[in-house]
């Protein structure tokens, strides 16, 4: 009611107007009673209030509060916006949608009206701020459109203002059914054409008037903060961080890659600042910039004017200033920012200004997550997880290229887009029509920064584009150098690009090309030198950080081979022979580890080389392979084609060892070599073959001697090794002692994440369980186990654990998946105790099942592939546990 009587001041509402009011959905019989208790307890709160004038009284045509007019923000709101000299104060009053906690009549009819002064205000005033947030709301909005839009124009946003008219043009149409107007579509032409040009020579300009200059507050129209399109998705630490450094007066630089988002993340950032201005450097040359800026803040500068006081003055006027894409204006930025000292500035570059007390923020693409978030919500799909992670990956992670490539989605859809990315940068060419022509292709990102470098650094970049993966100084010099690029220069240039955001850092003391970058780069050098170099280079790290695997520093060499694995595969493909078996030899250690077939499978390039000085730990390597996958004859031909060495010796006791030849493996063991690495293992080996045989103290002796030099080596995998040993070796006799052991076994093989030794230590401590402790507290275990043999690949192991778990199977009572797996492993001799252990579980299963279900399931069981056989473990395993626990 107050409100309705404040919206007439001076004047009577009736009555009845006042009881629809209060009363919208229908009126009580005791309406007028009601009303004047109302209107008694309103002049009491009135009164209480101490407010001076403020008063109800009653007259023939109803009740009128007498309060002064001007006291009314709304009624002063209308007195003052219909005058040229009260625009400003009017627009100033405004605070978001009038009367909006009075959603009925009358007051929505006044709010209309209001609205519609307050949006002429807007148009009469050049306000583009608040243009800007009332178009983004109601873009079928035709004055307004036309305004905003010209001012972007004369501003020197082109791009901004034909997207702004073509979304006009769309929601038209899309919500009301119509065609642009004719004056519409003639402004769309005008700006298309440039004919609306943006003036930014000083000389054409009067000056400020000298009440501006005295409160220190800009004049004429600043450009505004750009227009939010599209919601905006992730970047919630950054926005906050950059908010708390805009807090404090200073320059603030955000630096990162072309695409990373460093404009959109600084909108976001200042646009609630009630007084921001914006300056777009992209299409600035240098010589330009301090008029741009001028424009840009308001301010007029005479031919006489001190341009930079004048600026510095109109920039503490403002709540922010924003000098984007400067990367190209280094030095005129960085006199700019000089002379607005005090203000709150935010600078946008793809390398830091160098500018005194200036404060950095590093912008890194988006994490997976909110990566994938966006490319789903600008495609507008659903689900196909793998296909966009894939997508989303192979862009870097950079907001732009995603977007450019979820514009593509709808017409490709995402699975074809994914196939095609290797071609990026002709690909993702129809990107945003907002924003500048830079902004919109894949290649036109990485043009940009290109062009701004000198020819030594546009040189190591593209011959760095070599690189599949990271790569250290070290590695880049000795690929990059030659005559043109000296090899004392690489590193100084490589720190330009790193400045430049176009090369990255990846971990302590390693960079990285972003894969955009690298596909721009080696499409404009010729990497024939530069790919012979890498492979030397990649063979010369492979063979020092073998040397590596073998000590103390294991753990550090393996993450190191981890991280040059894309650029070894590329070594490997390109290289000749010699460059194959000395990269295969170098891997060998590495991959029977970590049980990467991969590296093991290269080995197999010594075939029919069997002459050469690596030949045969590269055969070794490609022996493990076949072993591995299960193929033994395969294994051992490979292992015996060529010369023995340590590590044919090694992989020949391997097989013998699973196929029951107890005494061949010893002899192959005990010809290692006599490093103490290489003693650790063999021991290890006798060791598992004297336990295996029921000669326990002999194994016992063994797998101890074998943790005493393991310990002095220092180096993980023979730690974990020989603890793996001892813990097998002391299995029944001191089963809680071998559970210690293999338990530290475990943690040791995961510092260098030694997958073999990891996983042999799981087995063998759940098949101790399963013997002699808590049958659940081993299925749990087991499942963990099957996971690991899964991830190693190892399909030898994998079988000798399944036989582990047949047994445990049996003695929880799931017969059926028990009989199942022990039909589809493959035929192997067994080693005495686990042979007894097997007889006794097959007896008591078919002792329960008889013998027509044994035989039905073991035919059914034999056709199943060694996936399914997991798989069907695995259920069972989880049955048991599920019948166990309840």
């Amino acid at each position: 009611m107050l409100a309705l009587l404040a919206l007439h001041a001076g004047r009577a509402v009736g009555v009845s107007a006042l009881v629809d009011a209060l009363w919208p959905d229908g009126a009580p019989r005791s309406a007028r009673n009601s009303l004047q208790s109302h209107v008694a307890r309103l002049r009491g709160t009135l009164g209480a209030g101490g407010g001076a004038g403020a008063d109800i009284v009653l007259e023939p045509a109803g009740y009128r509060l007498v309060v002064p007019r001007d006291d009314v923000d709304a009624l002063l709101f209308e007195d003052l916006v219909g005058r040229p000299e009260g625009l400003a104060d009017a627009l100033a009053l405004w605070r978001g949608e009038p009367l909006g906690e009075f959603p009925g009549e009358p007051f929505q009819g006044i709010a209309v009206r209001l609205r519609s002064l307050y949006r002429d205000g807007l148009v009469r005033h050049g306000d583009v701020g608040r243009l800007a947030e009332v178009v983004a709301g109601d873009p079928c909005w035709e004055s307004g459109v036309v305004a905003l839009a010209t001012a972007f124009a004369r501003n020197g946003q082109r791009g901004e203002a034909l997207e702004l008219l073509r979304r006009h043009s769309e929601a038209l149409v899309g919500e009301q059914g119509l065609d642009p107007s004719q004056a519409v579509r003639e402004l769309q032409a005008a700006v298309a054409r440039g004919e609306l040009a943006p003036r930014l020579s000083p000389q054409r300009a009067q000056r400020p008037g000298p009440d501006a200059e005295a409160a220190g507050v800009p004049r004429g129209r600043p450009l505004p903060v750009p227009l939010r399109f599209s919601s905006f998705v992730g970047r919630e630490r950054e926005l906050s961080q950059l908010a708390g450094m805009i807090a404090e007066p200073g320059t603030v630089t955000v630096t990162g890659p072309g695409g990373v988002g460093k404009t959109r993340l600084v909108s976001e950032a200042v646009r609630q600042a009630e007084r921001a201005a914006w300056v777009d450097g992209a299409d600035v040359l240098e010589a330009d910039f301090v008029p741009a800026v001028a424009v840009a803040l308001g301010v007029r500068i005479g031919p006489l004017d001190d341009a930079f006081a004048a600026i510095g003055r109109a920039a503490k006027g403002y709540d922010v200033v924003v000098l984007d894409n400067c990367e190209h204006l280094l030095t005129a930025a960085l006199n700019v920012v000089e002379a607005m000292r005090g203000a709150r500035v935010v600078v946008t570059s793809q390398e830091r200004l160098r500018a005194d007390g200036e404060r950095l923020l590093a912008l890194a693409p988006l994490d997976e997550k909110t990566a994938a978030r966006l490319f789903l919500e600008r495609a507008g799909v659903h689900g196909e997880e793998d296909d966009v992670g894939d997508i989303v990956r192979r862009l870097d992670l950079l907001p732009l290229a995603i977007e450019l490539a979820a514009t593509q989605a709808a017409a490709l859809g995402v699975g074809e887009l994914r196939e095609r990315l290797d071609d990026r940068l002709d690909l993702l060419v129809r990107g945003r029509r907002d924003g500048d022509a830079r902004h919109r292709t894949l290649r036109a990102v990485v043009d940009w920064s290109f062009g701004l470098l000198d020819d030594a650094a546009q040189t190591v970049l593209r011959r760095l584009a070599v690189f599949a993966g990271g790569f250290t100084i070290a590695q880049a010099e000795a690929v990059v150098a030659d005559p043109s690029v000296p090899r004392q220069r690489v590193a100084a240039v490589l720190a330009v690009l790193v400045e430049r955001s176009l090369v990255v850092r990846h971990g302590a003391g390693r960079f990285r090309l972003l894969e955009t970058v690298r596909a721009y780069a080696a499409e404009h050098g010729d990497l024939a030198e530069t790919e012979a170099r890498h492979a030397a280079a990649m063979v010369a790290a492979a063979e020092e950080l073998d040397a590596a695997v073998h000590g103390p520093e294991q753990a550090v060499a393996v993450r190191e081979i981890d991280a040059l694995l894309p650029d070894l595969r590329l070594a490997f493909a390109r290289g000749d022979t010699d460059a194959r078996i000395r990269l295969a030899a170098a891997m060998y250690r590495y991959g029977y580890h970590c049980q990467h077939y991969e590296v093991l499978f290269w080995g197999r390039a010594a075939i029919g080389a069997e002459g050469h000085p690596r030949a045969s730990q590269a055969l070794a390597a490609a022996a493990t392979h076949a072993w591995g996958r299960g193929d033994l004859a395969e294994a051992r031909a490979l292992a015996e084609s060529v010369v023995p060495s340590a590590a044919v010796h090694e992989v020949l006791g391997d097989v013998a060892l699973v196929t029951c030849d107890g005494a061949g493996a010893a002899e192959h063991y005990r010809a290692m070599d006599g490093s103490p690495v290489a003693k650790v293992s063999a021991l290890v080996g006798e060791a598992l073959v004297l336990a295996w045989s029921g000669r326990t103290a002999e194994a016992i002796a063994r797998g101890r001697h074998a943790c005493d030099i393991s310990d002095l080596t220092g180096n993980p995998s023979a730690r974990a090794e020989a603890r793996y040993g001892l813990g097998e070796a002391l299995g029944d006799s001191d089963p809680h002692r071998a559970l210690d052991l293999l338990a530290e076994a475990v943690e040791i093989a995961k510092e260098a994440d030694d997958r073999l030794f990891g996983a042999a230590a799981g087995t063998a401590a759940v098949a101790i369980r399963s013997r002699h402790g808590d049958p659940a507290t081993a299925l749990a275990s087991f499942r963990e186990v099957l996971a690991l043999w899964r991830r190693a690949g190892n399909d030898t192991l994998q079988t000798a654990a399944l036989r582990n778990l047949v047994v445990l199977l049996v003695r929880v009572g799931a017969d059926e998946t028990a009989v199942l797996v022990d039909a589809a492993l493959p035929t192997a001799c067994v080693y005495p105790a686990e042979a007894a252990r097997l007889d006794r579980a097959r007896q008591a299963a078919a002792e329960r099942l008889g013998p027509d279900r044994v035989a039905a399931l073991r035919e059914a069981g034999a056709a199943l592939s060694p996936a399914r056989v997991t798989d069907e473990a695995s259920r069972a395993i989880d049955a048991a546990l599920a019948r166990l626990s309840g």
